[in-house]
């Protein structure tokens, strides 16, 4: 057992915001928290994993970034660094794309190696729950210290050893990843899927639009949908600070993903 003060000191840095390159979120209080889960919630090509790669590679833009852990099962390697690399020159996305193809990409490579240098990937496809454990071990191996975030993309593509069902893999999953935040201080970022009704992406998304029905365990919920040349982000959960289960009342940010630029 221990008082309220020895729990916040056992586990420093808990509670703590991560960077975040948007002002508007940081105003709201509804910035991913270290030793806190985070669900990143949009409709299919929305560009939720676009918002969780700009959040943690950006990080406030000016220099401030944290250790990454990065599970990237839904983006393949080759997606991920065309990514980075449109983030890190302001190249399109299709220009690096090229450069690729052609064999002339060291320029961009240099920049994301620079740009992302504190962000470490894993790409399979349908990590399990062990797979998870052994490579945050790995990392504090390597380099000495938990990762300060960790993002899981996405949450259905988790595999958790003897859960069944669609939805229980989901609720295992989170709680799962919930119980790493708080044991090891990390912000974790999950990203997640809507039920049908809001596939489109074309409205607010409220905390029912979550797959699963998995809203009682994270500490934050961002959902997205975008319009024109913006990206909406509502926060229909938010235990730091305000929020609005409908959805209502979203932060827009300018989104254009062709370059990779939010806000």
């Amino acid at each position: 057992m221990m008082t309220l003060g020895q729990g916040l000191r056992s586990n420093e840095g808990a509670g703590e915001p991560i960077p975040c390159p948007w002002p508007q979120m940081i105003q709201a209080g509804a910035v991913p928290r270290r030793g806190q889960l985070t669900l990143i919630t949009a409709a299919p090509g929305q560009g939720k994993s676009a918002v969780a790669q700009a959040l943690t590679q950006r990080g406030n833009d000016d220099g401030d970034v944290l250790p990454t852990l990065y599970f990237s099962a839904d983006s393949d390697a080759s997606t991920m660094f065309k990514r980075a690399g449109a983030m890190a020159t302001g190249y399109q996305m299709q220009d690096i794309d090229n450069m690729v193809l052609s064999g002339n990409v060291d320029g961009v490579a240099a920049s994301v190696a620079n740009h992302a240098a504190h962000v470490r990937l894993d790409f399979s496809s349908s990590p399990s729950d062990q797979d998870v454990l052994d490579n945050i071990d790995a990392f504090a191996e390597v380099y000495g210290a938990y990762p300060s975030i960790i993002v899981v993309d996405n949450l259905s593509n988790l595999h958790m050893e003897g859960s069944e069902g669609e939805f229980g893999q989901l609720a295992d999953a989170c709680s799962f990843l919930h119980d790493i935040a708080r044991d090891s201080g990390a912000a974790v970022i999950a990203l997640h899927h809507t039920v049908g009704e809001y596939e489109a992406g074309d409205k607010p998304i409220p905390l029912s639009g979550l797959r699963g029905k998995v809203s009682k365990i994270p500490e934050i919920v961002w959902t997205l949908y975008r319009s024109g040349e913006y990206m909406h982000i509502s926060i229909p959960k938010n235990r730091n600070g305000v929020a609005y289960a409908d959805g209502s009342h979203p932060i827009s940010i300018y989104a254009d993903l062709s370059r990779m630029r939010l806000g």
